[in-house]
C-alpha cells in the first residue's frame, strides 16, 4: 500500500482480517503511519516513484497490494501497467480512465453505461453556465477547478489563475469544461465482489474542499466584499445518507458503470468504485466523477464502517475490512488470480 490518501483503512482492515502490512512512505509524510499502529513494516523512499525499483519490489515480494489515487497519481499509468511487478487488488488497468482527456476517459465509461453526465464543451463553444475542470501547475493531483458564467467569463477567471500561478499552459493540455448542473453531491462508493459475484453500496459520503467551505460560511454580503478565488481542493469528507426512495436510482448507475467496465476494460471492476453525483431537483442522477479504485470518502467511516455494509455482513465493516474479506475469501477459494491484475 502507498502511504497515503486511504492507506489507514485499507491497512487496518487488512490487520482486522489477520494480514500482515507492508507500507511505502515518502521520507517527511510518514509520522501518522509511524503513530498509528497499523503497519508492520514501513518502507521509506525518496519518491513514491521509487516504488517500481527493485529494491522497494522486494520488500513488497508475496505480498497483494492495493491501489490507491496517489498510486496513479505519483507512479503514472504506464509504470503501473508495464512495470509494477506485484498483484494489484483490482484491475490496474482501469486506473487510467479516471482522467477526463483522452481515449481513455471516465466519459467514455459513463457514456458506454448510459448514465447520465454534464455535457462538455470545447473552450470556444462554451455558452452559458459551466464548471471548468484542470489540475493545478505543478501539482497535477490537485484541482484547479472553478465556476464560470459564460465564455467571456471563463476567459477572465483562467487568466486570473495564470496570472496567479496556479495553472500553466500544460494545464490547459488537460482542462475539461462541463455544463454546469445543480443539485445536492454524493460520493457513492460501492464494491464489486467477484467471490460473492454482487455489487454491494458500502457507504455514501460528501467532499470538504478548501476553501469553497470557508466561503459558504460567508454572509452573502461578506462574499460580495472580499470576492475571493474560490478553489476546491479535497482536504476531506464527511457522512452523508441519501433518501431510501433513490436507492435503486443508485444502484442502477451503479450495475450499468460494472457492465459497460466490464466490456471496455477486461476483466472489468474489481472491488471498489466510487461514483460521484448529484441528485437535481427532479430527482435525476448526474454523475460528475468516478474513482476507479477505493475513494478517499471511505476514510469517514474507519473505526465504525460504512452505513450501508451492515446489511450485507450483519455488522458494519470498513472499506479496508471488505478489501481484506475478499482477499482472504479469494485465497480460502484458490480465487485469488481472479481478484487481481
Amino acid at each position: 500500500m502507498l502511504a497515503s490518501h486511504s492507506a489507514l483503512d485499507v491497512l487496518d482492515g487488512a490487520r482486522e482480517e489477520g494480514f500482515r502490512t507492508v507500507a511505502v512512505a515518502k521520507r517527511g509524510r510518514e509520522k501518522a503511519y509511524r503513530m498509528f499502529p497499523v503497519v508492520d513494516e514501513l518502507v521509506l523512499v525518496d519518491e513514491f516513484h521509487e516504488i517500481i525499483e527493485d529494491h522497494v519490489l522486494e520488500k513488497l515480494a508475496d505480498s497483494v497490494f492495493v491501489p490507491n489515487r496517489s498510486f496513479a497519481v505519483y507512479v503514472g499509468y504506464d509504470a503501473i501497467e508495464k512495470q509494477f511487478r506485484i498483484p494489484v487488488f483490482g484491475n490496474r488497468f482501469l486506473l487510467r480512465w479516471e482522467e477526463r482527456v483522452g481515449e481513455t476517459s471516465y466519459y467514455r465509461l459513463l457514456d458506454a453505461a448510459g448514465i447520465r453526465r454534464p455535457r462538455t464543451y470545447r473552450l470556444e463553444d462554451v455558452d452559458g453556465p459551466v464548471m471548468v475542470k484542470l489540475p493545478e501547475h505543478g501539482r497535477p493531483f490537485e484541482r484547479a477547478f472553478f465556476i464560470a458564467s459564460d465564455r467571456k467569463n471563463l476567459e477572465k477567471k483562467l487568466g486570473e489563475m495564470i496570472a496567479k500561478g496556479l495553472v500553466d499552459e500544460k494545464s490547459l493540455e488537460r482542462v475539461s469544461v462541463e455544463e454546469l448542473v445543480l443539485g445536492a453531491h454524493f460520493n457513492a462508493n460501492f464494491f464489486h465482489s467477484v467471490v460473492k459475484g454482487r455489487l454491494e453500496l458500502h457507504s455514501i459520503d460528501r467532499r470538504i474542499q478548501s476553501n469553497l467551505d470557508g466561503v459558504i460560511r460567508l454572509a452573502a454580503a461578506e462574499q460580495l466584499e472580499l470576492n475571493p478565488l474560490i478553489r476546491y481542493i479535497e482536504v476531506g469528507h464527511e457522512p452523508a445518507t441519501i433518501r431510501e426512495s433513490l436507492l435503486e436510482k443508485v444502484f442502477t448507475i451503479g450495475e450499468k458503470f460494472v457492465e459497460a467496465c466490464s466490456r471496455l476494460v477486461s476483466p472489468g471492476v474489481i472491488g471498489p468504485f466510487t461514483l460521484q453525483f448529484l441528485v437535481t431537483p427532479e430527482l435525476d442522477l448526474v454523475v460528475y466523477d468516478v474513482a476507479p479504485r477505493i475513494g478517499g470518502g471511505t476514510n469517514v467511516y474507519l473505526g465504525f464502517g460504512g452505513q450501508y455494509s451492515k446489511l450485507y455482513h450483519g455488522r458494519p465493516v470498513t472499506m479496508g475490512r471488505r478489501i481484506a474479506m475478499e482477499i482472504r475469501e479469494a485465497v480460502e477459494q484458490n480465487m485469488l488470480s481472479r481478484v487481481t491484475t
